[in-house]
């Protein structure tokens, strides 16, 4: 316990926290007056446009939530009094907030309901003489009387204002959208909704189409690309950027006063801030972890419109922000104020009362007015034009003359032309058919089709494609030939950042575009005439060369001068067109779904389904997720059909050749794209993608249905079919690799009643049933031979209503999932029979009945929170829980089992290089968080030692509720080291003149740890740990070891140890390979004993704290701090027990394991500086510099040392995109040796 009561260590920690202290202090620039950036001033007036020229105007107030209290009712009336003046050309809109402290009460709470309503009316009575139109929108606040308070809120409003559409969005959804105007949409979302704990709301999303957090994403994304041609207003009260409290700018009134009681806390105050700062502790603060996902996920989004304005409340200050293309107004003053900051060069900010408007002109251009009060009397403290409209010059000439055709390719030949050294690792694709010259048709925009017209840019992933119209309003789409790289990497891998810039003329763009060259880029023109010999809807795409022209308006930038597939878009616009069937309806995939769950009389022709899933396999295109999908609708009797439209063969006939590149398709995200071959090498991951639809739609088809379908194809798809098809593709390509394609073809389509028999297997596997949101009744039967009879009912007032039957093989069928979804369903097991199906029965929504009676390998789940009839045999497990995830039906759920490995590297003096392998096997069933067990197995052999080491981790999430089940294990050989000095603060090395073999230890090792630990939603674990230790130590004759008395002989026997741990751990940063801002904190403690001498066991405590936080605004400058102690409560440890420092996590200027002793105590420090960008390389990099300090000592019994160790060092380090850092540095000691550490992150 020397520790704690070394003088040193105490002043070391009290300069420490004053030195953080001060930092903090420095950035307390946030007040309540004015500030204004330094591009603009407080009387800056840019947009002076007459009145005449506005088309709408958009009054904004938000958190007036306290509207009972005189200071509130004064800034309201000031925007009452405008609102009066105002015309019907406007909007206003409550921000959120708008019942403080907790929302709506219930009816049984009249006291705080009526003061609620009262709070509510005063801002409602806003709206009296006001001639335009009021939304209000819901905050953090409105969501503490739960969703029933919401939804009482809600009725309030619209009933007070007699407008439906007044409180948005509706149904407890997320996200909706209203028309403001012919130009100008606004898009209101919910985003409390995000950030709460869907647990502890058992209904949420029960009226709602959007399910998961992904789907908002996915809404949002569709509605900004709907709207790409109008200005956008998104109101959503939280804000993706802020300079106020919940953005961590905090006043030096807040230093002192950082909690509601103004109980005055100097120094201390400063550190809650910087606790609240760094580790997003609140979940209303940007830097939560949960806020954090939502802010990157929405700004990603936005990051490439121009045309978007966000409007938010939250913070009780008006606040203009401007950064990374993204415009914020927050407009949270309605009631409360706050201070805040201006930190950018345009921005703004006010920490008192006001409110905010945004003009809309019919210019397209948009400017924001923040007004607050001086002398009771309303003053105008800012305006700023914050969108101007772009000046539109897309003329292409006057020239309409272009030539009947043109000769041009895809790609230039540079950019097919690659080593034989390439190809030969990746492969040569179609690469040559992308340079190659083809003469295709031009055309002009106002002839072809009869005359188009462009609508709006595709919102693709891949593809640069263009909606257009015809006269009669069918529309179509252009298409470019060349596709994006930078819009595939965008979409798929970086979510949560803007990386199209970053990726241009990178290698990785480079790559990207060449690995398109391994689809055909003409395969798509073969396709229609096969599908059209099977019945198979298709569309009927046509190449033409699209010059510039007049005809693409205010496309002409991004389209035009290349080759373009133009095909009609399946929509209902195209209902008469024969190619697509002539449905009397084409739909999405989700639109689909919610009317399957919506009733019983949609259902999905499944036949056609088949036939259309097994043309996939036969021309091997692996890429059929649901978007590649529309659905034509027919009326069959009381029935209403769907069948497939499939659309974008891309990835038809593709080919993955050469040597690196066909070992990387093998990884487990690259499985499914498989290779075109003569015969399909695996059916299941060829499948893949649409296999949760395959699930979802296939509810009665059997085998026979598959083999059905086969043979058909098989009959009507001739050879002389498949040659006739290819004939479609340009002239210049078809040659010997298309005469390769058709044979395959003809291959493929030999075998595929063996492909139908071998995926049906695939499918019996798990089976995946869903009722609809009417009363449903399932009945299971076991009395039937090899397996179960399921048996689906309508429940209706004049009887039971059979709707299908289902007969399930337990020699092919392992589980079965069944979902009542909404209203009050019944389930019913009957019958004796053995079965060794696994069934799964949940019920969703509302009261459901559940009758078992051999509930032998029967579960249940339900909501733990609701009433429901339970009718169960002794044999029945039920799971009653409100986690949404158990009880969600998410059709995207079923997912393969994955067997994947990777090799490791790694370096540092002590160890050597090691090179090693980890092995993962991924078990996905029904429990997923994010799936249901991982086994990890990795190798690793150390180069300067001989050593190996074997390590298996499981981990088992879910099988405890949200506790997971850890099973740690190691083993190494004698040869595997650890460094041992000798014990003491201020013990030799003598490497030098010994050799860093001296010092190594060998030890074989033997370690079994299960674990149950806890995953917080913010960062936060806990974990409960028990272990068994065997060691055992070689006595090296010639090494430090092997020196009499400098250790217990016991340990050469061999030791076996067992004990218990507890630890609770917290980490949250921005990055997390690249932290700007950042918390870390650890705590354990832990009880050891050996086995075989129970009296020698010794406890253990220990703890870290780190943080890491910008010095600039820009996050250029980074500081970067760590301290860690650990105490050892008696002696009777062992030396490889021992408290250690030295290495790459405490002293780096050390060896590992360096000094050892009873208790230890360790400060580091770094200053990272990014210097610049690397751009046109494999990826895009950003590099700098570090700087690094550390000190620390190690305490002993008996041994009187005051010294403490110290070194400092610097290094390089580089960071791709934010994913991954790589560092090399040196760092020296006054008085050893210096090393040089690589590592692939930080030290800390």
């Amino acid at each position: 316990m020397k520790l704690f009561l070394d003088n040193h260590f105490i002043t070391k920690i009290k300069n420490y926290s004053l030195a953080i202290t001060s930092l903090f202090i420095l950035y307390s620039c946030a007040t309540h007056k004015a500030q204004y950036g330094k591009s603009v001033s407080a009387n800056e007036n840019e947009n002076a446009t007459d009145t005449i020229k506005i088309a709408h105007t958009i009054f904004l107030v938000g958190d007036a939530g306290n509207a009972d209290e005189e200071q509130a009712q004064q800034t309201l009336e000031l925007l009452h009094k405008k609102l009066k003046k105002a015309n019907k050309k406007s909007t206003l809109v409550f921000l959120g907030d708008n019942i403080y402290p907790k929302g709506f009460p219930a009816d049984n709470n009249a006291a705080e309901k009526a003061i609620a309503e009262t709070k509510l009316k005063n801002q409602l009575k806003l709206t009296e003489g006001f001639k335009g139109k009021t939304i209000v929108i819901p905050g953090n606040h409105d969501w503490y009387s739960g969703i029933g308070g919401l939804e009482r809120q809600a009725e309030f409003v619209t009933k007070f204002l007699n407008d439906k559409k007044a409180f948005l969005p509706r149904k407890g959804c997320p996200i909706e959208d209203v028309k403001i105007d012919s130009t100008s949409t606004l898009i209101t979302v919910d985003s409390e909704w995000y950030l709460e704990n869907w647990d502890h709301h058992p209904t949420v999303n029960d009226n709602c189409d959007i399910k998961t957090r992904e789907d908002f994403f996915d809404e949002l994304e569709n509605l900004l690309n709907k709207n790409q041609e109008k200005t956008v207003v998104l109101a959503i009260h939280h804000p993706l950027m802020s300079n106020g409290t919940h953005g961590g700018q905090f006043s030096l009134e807040k230093q002192l006063f950082p909690l509601e009681n103004k109980i005055p806390l100097p120094i201390i105050g400063s550190f809650i801030n910087l606790l609240r700062k760094t580790s997003g502790i609140s979940p209303q603060d940007l830097q939560n972890k949960q806020y954090t996902i939502y802010a990157k996920r929405i700004k990603t989004l936005l990051r490439g419109q121009k045309n978007v304005i966000v409007v938010s409340g939250h913070d009780h200050n008006l606040q203009y922000v401007s950064r990374e293309n993204i415009k914020q107004i927050i407009s949270g003053a309605g009631s409360k104020s706050e201070a805040a900051r201006a930190i950018g060069d345009n921005d703004f900010s006010y920490g008192g009362n006001g409110y905010a408007t945004l003009t809309l002109f019919k210019s397209g251009d948009a400017k924001v007015n923040f007004f607050g009060k001086e002398n009771q009397k309303e003053k105008m403290l800012f305006e700023r034009e914050i969108i101007k409209a772009k000046e539109i010059n897309w003329a292409a000439g006057s020239s309409t003359n272009f030539p009947k055709t043109v000769t041009a390719s895809i790609y230039d030949k540079e950019m097919t032309k690659k080593s034989l050294f390439h190809r030969f690792l990746f492969g040569n694709h179609y690469r040559s058919y992308y340079s190659l010259p083809i003469e295709a048709k031009t055309a002009t925009l106002d002839t072809l089709m009869g005359g188009l017209k462009p609508i709006r840019e595709g919102g693709g992933h891949q593809s640069k494609s263009l909606r257009m119209s015809d006269s009669k309003g069918r529309e179509y789409v252009m298409r470019a030939m060349k596709k994006s790289a930078t819009q595939f990497l965008q979409s798929v891998a970086f979510k949560d950042q803007y990386i199209v810039n970053d990726f241009e003329d990178t290698y990785a763009e480079g790559f990207l575009l060449d690995f398109y060259t391994t689809s055909h880029p003409y395969a798509p023109f073969a396709v229609g005439n096969m599908a059209d010999k099977l019945g198979l809807a298709h569309t009927n795409p046509v190449l033409y060369y699209i010059p510039k022209q007049n005809g693409l308006k205010e496309f002409n930038s991004n389209f035009g001068d290349e080759l373009y597939m133009v095909e009609e878009r399946p929509a209902d616009n195209h209902l008469d067109a024969k190619n697509f069937g002539n449905p009397r309806n084409i739909i999405s995939t989700d639109d689909m779904m919610k009317n399957l769950h919506k009733d019983e009389k949609y259902a999905v022709d499944e036949k056609e389904y088949i036939k259309a899933r097994l043309f996939d396999m036969l021309i091997g295109d692996w890429d059929r997720h649901s978007d590649q999908w529309r659905w034509g609708e027919y009326k069959v009797g009381d029935k209403i059909l769907y069948r497939p439209i499939p659309r974008d063969r891309d990835q038809a006939f593709v080919k993955y050749d050469g040597t690196l590149l066909s070992l990387l398709m093998n990884i487990p995200a690259l499985r499914h794209m498989r290779t075109f071959k003569n015969k399909i090498d695996n059916v299941k991951w060829l499948n893949r993608e649409p296999y949760p639809l395959d699930l979802a739609f296939l509810k009665t088809a059997d085998e026979k249905d598959w083999m059905e379908q086969a043979k058909f194809i098989q009959q009507n798809l001739s050879d002389e079919d498949i040659n006739n098809a290819f004939k479609n593709l340009p002239k210049e390509v078809q040659d010997g690799t298309i005469k390769e394609i058709e044979q395959k073809l003809k291959n493929r389509k030999k075998e595929l009643q063996k492909y139908a028999s071998q995926y049906f297997d695939v499918l019996s596997h798990t089976i995946m049933i869903a009722g609809t949101d009417k009363k449903d009744k399932f009945l299971i039967n076991h009395n039937v031979k090899n397996g179960l009879e399921l048996k689906v009912y309508r429940i209706k007032k004049e009887g039971d209503e059979l709707i299908y039957t289902k007969n399930i093989n337990d020699s092919k069928t392992c589980n079965l999932w069944i979902y009542g979804l909404d209203d009050n369903d019944t389930f019913e097991v009957t019958g004796n029979q053995k079965s060794k199906i696994k069934i799964r029965l949940i019920g969703g929504q509302n009261n459901d009945i559940y009758n078992i009676e051999n509930g032998k390998r029967v579960i249940v789940y339900d909501f733990k929170s609701k009433e429901n009839t339970y009718n169960l045999d002794s044999k029945t497990q039920t799971q009653l829980t409100d986690d949404y995830d158990v009880n969600l039906y998410n059709y995207e759920k079923p997912k393969y089992n994955v067997v994947s490995g990777l090799p490791n590297i790694g370096f540092n003096p002590d160890d050597g290089v090691k090179v090693g392998i980890n092995l993962n096997y991924t078990v996905n069933n029904f429990k997923q968080n994010p799936y249901t067990q991982r086994h990890v197995v990795n190798a690793f052999y150390y180069f300067a030692t001989g050593g190996l080491e074997f390590n298996y981790v499981a981990h088992f999430p879910g099988l405890l509720g949200k506790w997971v089940i850890d099973v740690e294990s190691q083993y190494t050989t004698p040869n595997f080291a650890k460094n041992y000095f000798g014990y003491g603060n201020e013990t030799p090395n003598n490497d030098q003149d010994a050799g860093m073999d001296y010092n190594r230890v060998r030890i074989q090792q033997i370690k079994v740890a299960p674990a149950l630990r806890h995953v917080g939603r913010y960062g936060s674990e806990l974990t409960f740990q028990t272990f068994f230790q065997r060691m055992k130590v070689e006595d090296t004759e010639g090494r430090f070891i092997n020196t009499p008395g400098i250790v217990n002989p016991d340990i050469f026997e061999g030791q076996s140890f067992g004990g218990a741990k507890i630890k609770y751990t917290f980490k949250n940063s921005d990055f997390k390979a690249k932290p700007t801002l950042g918390m870390s904190f650890m705590v354990a403690a832990t009880w050891t004993t050996n086995l075989e001498d129970t009296k020698q066991n010794f406890p253990a405590i220990e703890s870290a704290l780190g943080f890491t936080h910008r010095i600039d605004h820009n996050g250029k400058l980074i500081l970067a701090t760590y301290v860690k102690g650990k105490a050892i409560l008696n002696n009777n440890y062992e030396f490889y027990q021992g408290a250690t420092l030295g290495g790459d996590n405490d002293l780096r200027g050390y060896r590992n394991e360096r000094f050892l002793g009873s208790s230890y105590f360790s400060h580091s420090s770094d200053l990272r500086l990014s210097i610049g960008k690397i751009n046109r390389t494999i990826v895009p990099f950003t590099y700098g510099i570090l700087g690094g300090f550390d000190y620390g000592r190690i305490w002993l019994d008996g041994e009187n040392s005051r010294k403490w160790h110290q070194d400092y060092g610097g290094g390089l380090w580089l960071n791709a995109v934010n994913v991954i850092t790589a560092r090399i540095s040196y760092f020296k000691s006054p008085d050893e040796v210096g090393r040089v550490i690589f590592g692939a992150a930080y030290s800390f």
